[in-house]
């Protein structure tokens, strides 16, 4: 395949190449050409012509919940499926996404072998979906955030095991629940959860294998034991502390905000099917979460987009939704553009996604508008290749 005649936007630099021209082959990126094109190379490939059009990497969402489906309640209404068809419904939210042009998640959590069946269908070719990073069950204490979803241990040494033992099946990374949070009924987001001593030795078996590990912290308290527990990403942050900034900075942990589903949460209705507790609590915290995350992007912590997609009134959709927030909140739109990218690929540990450059997936969205000018582009996505084929 050759794309041609486009300009193409250098995530890294914010530099326009233009006119552009992108060559394909065996689903990665072969060669970037600039200015005049040989028409013998055009000649002898698949061209498309994408004169007027952008060109930007994939986008990658670094914190979902496939399993879900964005309503009121979603944990509710998967409460009583078997996994068999958990598995088939979380392939087909997979596959939505993709055609949004997420070409790259981060699944933070799905019960049982629910995550590998999704990964695999989608590694066969069985259905299109993006690049599908999974975490399995995340590690709770017993009656932890969301215990529905994971595998439950109480001190060290059960930690060790669970977190052994989900690396064995395969999963990508581990998610450890460092704090109570919003969508957990009989716990606050500011109570701590696994402690640091229980983090720490999922950290070291987890850096041992070459993965990373995220934390679900919403309050300091938590926040402050994940990273004295060395892990590599804080899931939400809401109410992160000056110092505790301090300490991301000094350590490179980057914050994974999730900015969108406390905001939705806190203008649902209360008396909708919206749980009650769930309103409450994103009340509480969602003014401050603004608040600290503008601070955060003052002081120059690493910040990388998620959305906790599919969670509780957020439809992966809403993905667009997040990046505009992230602006509003402080963020440059091309600082924006690189956390959905190539800053994104960073926390994740991929080296072969997030920037258009010889050797990495064939993975990128044409558009009609200059992101670094108007970040709106949810509905400016003309054309979504992944692997270098044709989603959509």
């Amino acid at each position: 395949m050759l794309i041609r005649n486009a300009t193409i936007v250098d995530v890294r630099t914010g530099e326009l190449i233009s006119p552009g021209h992108i060559q394909i082959e065996k689903g990665k990126i072969i060669a970037l050409h600039k200015g005049q094109l040989s028409e013998s190379l055009a000649n002898d490939l698949n061209v498309i012509d994408a004169s007027g059009k952008y060109i930007i990497p994939g986008l990658i969402d670094c914190h979902v919940h496939m399993v879900w489906d964005g309503s009121d309640d979603p944990n509710s209404k998967m409460a009583n499926l078997d996994d068999e068809l958990i598995a088939i419904i979380m392939t087909k939210h997979c596959e939505e996404t993709l055609r949004l042009g997420i070409t790259t998640i981060r699944d933070a959590g799905s019960p049982g072998k629910v995550g590998f069946a999704a990964r695999e269908a989608i590694r066969r070719g069985i259905v299109a979906g993006p690049n599908l990073l999974i975490s399995g069950p995340p590690i709770v204490m017993t009656g932890g955030h969301v215990h529905t979803l994971g595998v439950e241990a109480d001190g060290p040494d059960e930690v060790r095991k669970a977190a052994r033992q989900l690396l064995k099946e395969g999963v990508d990374f581990l998610k450890l629940m460092a704090s109570g949070g919003v969508y957990t009924e009989g716990e606050e987001p500011g109570s701590p959860q696994l402690t640091v001593e229980e983090m720490k030795v999922a950290v070291q078996e987890a850096h041992k294998k070459g993965k990373k590990v995220a934390a679900h912290a919403e309050g300091i308290a938590g926040i402050f034991n994940a990273l004295k527990a060395g892990v590599d990403t804080i899931e939400h942050g809401n109410l992160l502390s000056e110092q505790a900034m301090d300490i991301m900075i000094e350590q490179e942990t980057y914050l994974i905000p999730t900015l969108m589903v406390f905001k939705r949460l806190a203008e649902a209705i209360s008396g909708s099917n919206t749980p009650g507790y769930a309103i409450r609590k994103a009340q509480l915290i969602h003014t401050e979460h603004f608040k600290n995350f503008k601070k955060a992007v003052e002081k120059g912590v690493k910040i990388a987009a998620g959305t906790d997609g599919n969670s509780p009134r957020l439809p992966e959709s809403m993905y667009f939704d997040e990046l505009q927030v992230m602006h509003e909140l402080g963020m440059s739109k091309l600082a924006v553009l690189q956390a959905a990218t190539i800053y994104a690929a960073d926390a994740l540990g991929l080296d072969d996604v997030g920037s258009l450059e010889p050797g990495k997936q064939a993975d990128l969205l044409l558009i009609s508008v200059n992101p670094i000018e108007d970040l709106d582009i949810r509905d400016k996505i003309t054309m979504v290749i992944k692997d270098g084929k044709k989603v959509r």
